[in-house]
């Protein structure tokens, strides 16, 4: 499917300076921009306020690791590994995540503006009361996500699984989840409206509603 909603790709210079994470860790300010990051490690650690703009993130790992309001901006991830980590309450804007490990990755109460996961594991991730504006998930695994009480506009699902997927307290209006696929969700009957769906998700659905559908 095609995108629907209106993004903004990271704004990334034609040439970006080869850095290490070590950089981050002496900066006074732990501000790293206009960077390429390849292959740096900083896992099972806790860090405060954390700055990365203009940056490229290559094969990069930070399992398990705490960042205390994170911002980060104008930013491309690829085949890194966030598994665990902890971005609680950041700001996340303009950020394009590529076959990135993220199951588990706690984004909840975080700000996320103009951000795609594509192609990402992401099962057990925990967006819970984070706000998602123009945020797209294409083909990506989001099996056990949880997304109570969010506050979506412009958000898309494309071929994602969501299977045991948590919705609650979250409207879908105006989205599409037609592509996905899953064998149980948690979606109340009043976060459906407006929202489109597949024939055969329609019968489930039908379900809840006590209705009887003949085939």
């Amino acid at each position: 499917m095609a995108a629907r909603i209106k993004m903004m790709a990271p704004q990334l210079p034609a040439e970006l300076n080869e850095a290490r994470w070590e950089d981050v860790l002496e900066d006074e300010d732990r501000e790293l921009v206009n960077g390429l990051l390849s292959g740096d490690r900083f896992e099972y650690e806790v860090m405060d306020r954390c700055i990365l703009a203009k940056v490229r993130l290559r094969g990069c790992s930070f399992a398990h690791t705490t960042f205390d309001r994170m911002d980060l901006t104008d930013a491309v991830l690829e085949n890194c590994d966030l598994s665990n980590a902890v971005l609680q309450k950041g700001v996340i804007h303009r950020v394009h995540f590529k076959d990135c490990k993220l199951t588990g990755i706690n984004l909840s109460k975080a700000n996320l503006g103009f951000v795609t996961f594509e192609n990402c594991i992401m099962n057990l991730s925990d967006f819970g009361e984070a706000s998602l504006k123009q945020v797209r998930f294409t083909g990506s695994v989001l099996q056990n996500a949880t997304f109570y009480g969010c506050k979506f506009k412009d958000v898309e699902l494309d071929v994602c699984d969501l299977n045991e997927a948590d919705f609650n307290n979250t409207s879908l209006k105006g989205m599409d989840i037609s592509t996905c696929t899953y064998d149980r969700i948690d979606i109340p009957v009043d976060a459906l409206a407006g929202c489109t769906v597949a024939p055969e998700q329609a019968i489930g659905f039908a379900k809840l509603l006590g209705l009887k559908v003949k085939g």
